[in-house]
């Protein structure tokens, strides 16, 4: 058996190989990650060197030359400080850097005018970039069933603004319903929308809780409506986390200064996944831009327009 050496955690999954009886089994294999799932039923990652942090995720070296051997069904346990699997690897813990996802805030009024431009100025970045699928499909290039899938991401999700704009939560929570599972993939484009949407609503001092409540409410039902890696995925955004590219691109977003770093860090997020990235950041930039549009609709009507 080969012992392989953590380069970072979350420190919740880094407690739990150290200090629990962990265990589970090996629950699906990429190129460059692998999850696990525990006997309580929650998803964890090991992920190759080179990929970024993300919540219930250890990041290993050199791992995943040995990652034909890693299949499904596979025991995984914790034993003395390290995450053992099967009886072909153990992953060393004690040198691991803890990482946990930032505070993001939500910016302040001085920044709206800033915001606006920023978001003026990735959609002009992104009408120029190649076709990517999903939310991001450049018509001109794509097949009819290509087409019918992202008409009817845009048609659903729009409505889904539309009760959220009008603070209708009840028609919002149904219509939750049907962008959850829309798309073609192993996590949905409706679902990485929705992931970016959820995003915005958790940022601390977001000033509509009604909309994280309203996630978090919807949370049982949307579990049943889409697959076990997906569904891991945007339960890490209702509760405020995500990916470690994530953050840093929304940090970027509310209170950078330099349009070069933007577009790098908009361009990080792309390249997650085959769609997810740009599902995400669509959903990011749409969950911002509906909230700058209610609190201007606010504003103006304490004015009396």
């Amino acid at each position: 058996m080969h012992t392989y050496q953590s380069l970072s955690g979350t420190q919740k999954f880094l407690d739990e190989i150290q200090k629990k009886q962990w265990r589970g089994e090996i629950h699906s294999t990429f190129k460059r990650t692998i999850n696990i799932i525990c006997t309580e039923g929650e998803l964890y990652t090991i992920a190759a060197a080179e990929l970024d942090n993300a919540p219930n995720t250890l990041r290993v070296a050199d791992f995943f030359d040995r990652r034909s051997l890693l299949v499904e069904k596979t025991p995984v346990f914790s034993q003395d400080g390290h995450l053992v699997i099967g009886k072909i690897a153990a992953i060393e813990i004690q040198s691991a850097h803890i990482w946990q996802y930032p505070k993001i805030e939500f910016p302040p009024k001085q920044e709206y005018v800033k915001i606006k431009e920023r978001i003026k100025q990735i959609n002009s970045w992104l009408s120029q970039l190649e076709s990517k699928g999903g939310y991001l499909l450049n018509t001109t290039q794509a097949t009819t069933y290509e087409k019918m899938i992202h008409t009817m991401l845009w048609k659903e999700s729009e409505q889904l603004l539309i009760y959220l704009k009008a603070k209708q939560l009840f028609q919002a929570m149904k219509q939750l319903y049907r962008v959850i599972g829309l798309g073609p993939g192993l996590t949905p484009s409706g679902d990485d929308f929705l992931v970016g949407l959820a995003l915005i609503f958790t940022t601390v001092d977001y000033p509509y809780h009604s909309f994280s409540q309203w996630l978090i409410n919807s949370r049982n039902e949307l579990k049943k409506r889409t697959n076990t890696i997906s569904f891991s995925t945007l339960d890490w955004a209702i509760q405020g986390e995500s990916r470690e590219r994530i953050a840093s691109f929304l940090n970027e977003l509310f209170y950078g200064k330099e349009e070069e770093r933007l577009k790098e860090k908009m361009l990080a997020v792309l390249r997650i996944g085959s769609t997810s990235g740009g599902d995400m950041l669509t959903g990011m930039i749409a969950g911002l831009e509906l909230t700058l549009a209610l609190i201007s609709d606010t504003e103006n009507e304490k004015n009396g327009y």
